[in-house]
């Protein structure tokens, strides 16, 4: 069975990380993936060696765009790329990843290969992390128009999360009632097409960057912002709250494989002598997962797959939610996310407006002396096994 992935990011690791591990699941069922790569090229990312994964050129997305989308550019020599191979593999599946419930600027690149896909009967689906449609501040104008078309081209939305779970955490995290009554009419209206898989856990990803020694200690603090293109003032405070903890509790800081040189370079001005021991920090972490099972506390934003794994271990947990300022709709996937994390496994949500070192470091203390919180059941996590059944189920509608 032949299936086609059209994915991207904006070197962030939550879009790459779920991708990946559907991959792995249909490749290790037989099925024979070619994966479309929209976004920068993530050279330290490892997908399954028997898939094909192919850059789509002229990338526009970067870390840059994480706040204010970019607009797309060369978006014909895209959509013919994605086109050209949608004609030579032919699919039986293709896949959009989040598209159509976000990524909507990538609509000029996809839609003559999902024209040519449907002509041919072929089936279109779409790997959702998390369910919050964008734009739904647009849901009064022309745009819900087009986006009740592109709803229409898909067979299935497979959404990674536990039934309903995620929805009504971001339903009642919006603040306007007609927008949160506008999202609840369209999931209703999507019902009969969207499968939820459970959560996506990670797969061990991640190659080139550093190697800590097998963990077996619980007063390890772990600081990381995900794929590092937001918020490096986490970072900053997390280097100066650890001089505030015990002396033998020891700081990971994992900034992000995304981190720029300038970032890096405060990072490390911000070090002292005193932090010799103490302070572990690089971009990436290549077994950071072993760490965050067992530390004494992880920091973090509360992007997917940092959440997924805390949920599972029930690791104890500060967060801080990425907030965009620039944003029309005055929530996202890490504010919906943060509460349930707080009412569910006891998680603290911290601003990172307001952050300091002290501040964290008070908030690091109470969370310490906490009780760890439950882990989420087992049964939570089967995402990429049950979508993969679901994509695999028949070759066309």
């Amino acid at each position: 069975m032949r299936i086609l992935v059209h994915y991207t990011h904006k070197q962030t690791l939550g879009h790459t990380t779920r991708t990946i591990s559907l991959v792995k699941a249909l490749c290790d069922r037989g099925a024979e993936v070619r994966v479309l790569q929209g976004g920068m090229p993530q050279p330290f990312v490892r997908f399954p060696e028997n898939c094909i994964v192919r850059d789509i050129p002229r990338p526009f997305d970067t870390r840059g765009s994480f706040q204010a989308d970019k607009e797309p550019v060369y978006a014909y020599q895209r959509a013919q790329f994605i086109l050209r191979t949608a004609i030579d593999f032919k699919p039986h599946v293709m896949i959009t990843e989040f598209f159509p419930f976000g990524r909507h600027k990538y609509l000029p690149e996809l839609l003559p290969a999902l024209q040519h896909l449907r002509k041919k009967k072929t089936r279109i689906m779409a790997s959702i992390g998390y369910p919050l449609i964008m734009e739904l501040e647009s849901l009064n104008k022309s745009p819900l128009t087009l986006m009740k078309a592109m709803f229409h081209l898909f067979s299935k939305f497979l959404i990674h999360t536990p039934p309903e779970l995620e929805t009504q955490y971001i339903k009642d995290s919006f603040q306007s009632g007609i927008l949160s009554q506008s999202y609840a009419e369209i999931m209703e209206r999507l019902k009969k097409k969207i499968v939820y898989t459970g959560y996506i856990f990670p797969e061990k990803i991640i190659a080139g960057g550093a190697e800590l020694p097998v963990n077996k200690k619980t007063n390890d603090i772990v600081i990381s912002r995900g794929g590092g293109s937001v918020y490096p003032k986490l970072i900053a405070a997390a280097i100066k709250a650890q001089r505030h903890l015990d002396k033998n509790i020891s700081t990971i800081i994992a900034c992000g494989p995304a981190t720029s040189v300038k970032e890096k370079n405060l990072f490390h001005s911000l070090l002292d002598p005193n932090d010799t021991g103490r302070v572990f920090l690089a971009d990436h972490i290549n077994n950071l997962h072993d760490y965050l099972k067992t530390c004494a506390v992880s920091v973090n934003l509360c992007g997917y797959n940092t959440s997924v794994q805390l949920m599972r271990y029930g690791t104890p947990s500060i967060i801080i939610p990425y907030h965009n300022v620039l944003s029309r709709i005055q929530t996202n996937d890490q504010i919906a996310r943060a509460r349930l994390m707080r009412e569910r496994f006891s998680s603290t949500i911290l601003d990172c407006r307001t952050l300091t070192g002290p501040s964290l470091a008070r908030a690091i203390k109470e969370k310490i002396n906490q009780p760890r919180p439950r882990p989420a059941p087992a049964e939570w996590f089967n995402g990429a096994a049950t979508a993969a059944q679901a994509i695999l189920e028949n070759k066309a509608n």
